[in-house]
């Protein structure tokens, strides 16, 4: 008997903006199989120059792919879905000349029966696994600020007041990508999705403001998942809500296989390291609200990291990273 995947995703303004730029996917019973399900959250960047615009466009670019199209691998589907949706926001900015017009997203085709999510991943939104009362934060910020974070050179708290907190170096509409991303600029991978998980996609306009324990405190309750999204967007909007708050949640219920089964962990982008690192911090920031590093693909950049902020673009805009 298949599998059920429950989910919920909605978005909000927020207390201190004026527009949403923040979208979401969201297709439950996907290719229909009520065990298959499309969720996640977009973040649009380069404030009234187009970010509202480009989350619009990747919503409906990789929702309509991925309706349209069912037969190959999931992973390699969503792949295709998301480099569609790039292009076709950074083909937009230039006809528009919105130079700043991009988004982040994190997202997943999520699979009860074979428990396993197929995951893309650019940018500063992020993407969650809560497992027996654990947070297992299973992407990477395209940040320095969040690689520092994840390497434990930055504590949470600190991450979470630090100035540069929304530089980004990676967004949807940057540059145009082959069909294979062949320079690995996305982050594409599969991850477990185990009976009981709860799988959390969110904006950054939730996590700027609610802490790891915040998030756990609320996915540990025994309320519904829809209940749950609006505890955290709550939560956010309690702490000021300075952003547009995005969250998806989804989970089923199943019992564990007999057998013990071998998971495949995260797929990272095959890079050291040290060149991780360099490309992070070694680009030149434009504020999203969040700033934007850019980053060429395939380059493995030389400069320092005191050139990271620098950004005159974002001076002149006067913008900080838009939600």
């Amino acid at each position: 008997m298949s599998r059920t995947i429950l989910s919920h995703v909605q978005t909000d303004i927020g207390r201190r903006r004026d527009n949403n730029e923040d979208n979401f996917v969201w297709l439950p019973g996907l290719w229909g199989k009520p065990s298959i399900a499309l969720v996640g959250a977009i973040d649009g960047v380069g404030g009234y120059d187009g970010g509202e615009e480009a989350s619009a466009m990747a919503k409906t670019t990789i929702e309509n792919y991925l309706q349209n199209f069912s037969f190959g691998a999931p992973l390699q589907l969503l792949k295709e879905a998301f480099i569609s949706a790039n292009n076709a926001i950074h083909t937009r900015r230039a006809e528009a000349n919105l130079q700043r017009m991009s988004c982040v997203a994190s997202m997943a085709i999520l699979d009860a029966d074979k428990e396993l999510m197929y995951v893309a991943h650019v940018g500063d939104s992020r993407g969650y696994v809560f497992r027996n009362g654990e947070l297992i934060k299973i992407t990477k910020d395209h940040s320095t600020v969040g690689f520092k974070e994840d390497k434990g050179f930055l504590t949470e708290e600190e991450a979470m007041l630090h100035p540069q907190r929304n530089e980004i170096s990676k967004m949807l509409g940057e540059y145009m990508i082959d069909a294979n991303d062949s320079e690995g600029y996305f982050d594409f991978f599969e991850h477990s999705f185990l009976p009981g998980d709860q799988v959390l996609f969110c904006s950054d306009g939730l996590t700027d403001l609610v802490n790891r324990q915040g998030i756990i405190n609320i996915l540990s309750q025994n309320g519904s998942i829809k209940v749950k999204v609006q505890q955290l967007i709550d939560a956010a909007n309690e702490l000021g809500g300075k952003d547009n708050i995005t969250v998806a949640l989804a989970g089923y219920a199943g019992k564990a296989p007999a057998k013990k089964r071998t998971y495949k962990n995260t797929i990272e982008v095959p890079i050291s390291e040290q060149e991780d690192l360099l490309t992070i911090m070694d680009k030149k920031p434009a504020r999203k609200k969040k700033t934007v590093v850019v980053v060429t693909p395939g380059s493995i950049p030389g400069g320092i990291p005191g050139q990271l902020g620098r950004n005159q673009k974002n001076r002149q805009a006067g913008k900080r990273r838009p939600g």
